[in-house]
């Protein structure tokens, strides 16, 4: 764990400098570059961070789910509008699975961990045999946590920088509500699908998480804060 911590930092001074580089320099570092560096980095803290928390096992259980669920609603509201609305994505984003960029499920993957770790630190853990209460209540927090982000995040990559086309606009810059009432139920698909394979799986299966040091939340909780940047 000690040797974990300064790596984890790491990627948040990492992320941080290089959100700092873009907001004062726009345009000094190449976007086929930059798009990679900004998905990647959450990424692997993501994969780090999770599996001290849950084992390789848990967070690879936990990436399964979000790449899944995630390609599967982003690809059937691009042919049919359900859940977040009518919309493409251009070719700026690098290649597709199917309709999607191959880069978009990472990112939910990165952020949406950072989310449901928020999302812990205010109702409890989801452990096995433990409380229904979290097993319902985190995924329903961390949602709204999720969404939080893309507020920021969707008009900028969308009516900015065109990465994918609303084919009808909307009132909130360019994006339209259903967007945001589609993120809310894609996140919460695959956070509660994840909530329920904590609650069920084999007690001996389970990862200590008594000795998790204030330190290691905060992480999660500034590489949230960073990327909201």
């Amino acid at each position: 764990m000690k040797r974990l911590m300064p790596i984890l930092w790491g990627l948040v001074a990492a992320y941080a400098v290089v959100t700092f580089v873009i907001t004062v320099f726009p345009g000094v570092i190449p976007t086929p570059i930059l798009i990679p560096v900004l998905v990647m980095v959450p990424l692997v803290f993501a994969l780090l961070h999770g599996a001290r928390r849950y084992g390789w096992a848990g967070i690879f259980v936990f990436l399964v789910l979000c790449l899944a669920v995630s390609n599967v609603l982003e690809n059937l509201s691009i042919l049919t509008g359900f859940p977040f609305g009518h919309y493409y994505y251009t070719g700026d984003l690098g290649p597709k699975l199917f309709l999607v960029p191959i880069l978009i499920g990472p990112a939910y993957f990165g952020t949406g961990y950072l989310a449901w770790v928020l999302g812990t630190v205010l109702v409890g853990d989801v452990r096995s045999r433990g409380s229904a209460f979290t097993v319902f209540a985190v995924p329903f927090i961390a949602s709204f946590l999720m969404v939080a982000w893309d507020l920021a995040m969707d008009p900028t990559n969308s009516t900015i920088r065109h990465n994918w086309i609303w084919q009808q606009g909307g009132g909130y810059f360019g994006v339209p509500l259903t967007n945001y009432l589609g993120w809310s139920f894609t996140v919460y698909v695959f956070f509660q699908l994840f909530a329920l394979y904590l609650r069920f799986r084999r007690p001996n299966s389970e990862v200590e998480t008594q000795g998790l040091s204030t330190s290691y939340l905060a992480q999660a909780t500034v590489m949230y804060a960073v990327i909201g940047l």
